[in-house]
């Protein structure tokens, strides 16, 4: 389903990536960890398609639902009107029913700018889940939130991966978030050390 095996990614000369090989069917989970810099950012990046400069191959769906740590809301839209441009086959019913599974349902009207940080990742989430896609990828999605709403958010994820049967990339710093999802950890270690090779923990 994803099956990436990235000999080399490089900027301006300087290379960040080096020998990393994903294999991912569906239903997977994989939680990727490493230092800041390291390159996680830039993985994820490469197996969203949105990076296509580098050296290897990659196999991905062309349906992948992306979240980054940033909500990346469109601030001239409103909330419903935020998941309507993303998914402009579901029905009014469909994106009622998003809302209300993740507690916006009173916020349809609302601008991102009237919302709350945690409530921009719940739309962002909603937005990420509303057409089941074969692949998600979760960018540090859960950074710099307290922790209860950072366990809420991990709930609402697990439930939705658990309904999808979604695959799952993961970059995190946070072993607990891997664990709440039910993803195999792997390290992305330093390339000057070790050639970024991604290593079980």
């Amino acid at each position: 389903m994803l099956k990436l095996d990235l000999h080399r990614k490089s900027f301006a000369g300087h290379t960040v990536l080096e020998n990393v090989h994903l294999d991912l069917k569906h239903g997977d989970r994989v939680a990727v960890f490493g230092p800041s810099g390291v390159g996680k950012t830039t993985l994820i990046r490469i197996i969203a398609g949105l990076d296509k400069r580098f050296v290897g191959t990659r196999k991905a769906p062309d349906e992948i639902a992306l979240m980054f740590q940033n909500p990346t809301l469109l601030e001239w839209r409103t909330t419903e009107e935020n998941l309507q441009i993303f998914h402009p086959g579901a029905s009014d019913n469909d994106i009622q029913k998003a809302l209300a599974q993740v507690g916006l349902h009173d916020k349809a009207d609302h601008f991102p700018r009237q919302l709350s940080v945690g409530q921009q990742r719940r739309l962002s989430l909603a937005r990420c889940f509303l057409t089941p896609t074969p692949l998600v990828l979760l960018d540090e999605p859960f950074a710099s939130l307290d922790q209860s709403l950072r366990q809420e958010m991990l709930a609402l994820t697990r439930r939705f991966l658990d309904q999808t049967g979604s695959a799952l990339v993961l970059v995190t710093h946070a072993q607990d978030e891997a664990a709440a999802l039910g993803a195999d950890s792997f390290e992305l270690r330093d390339v000057v050390q070790t050639g970024a090779e991604i290593a079980a923990l």
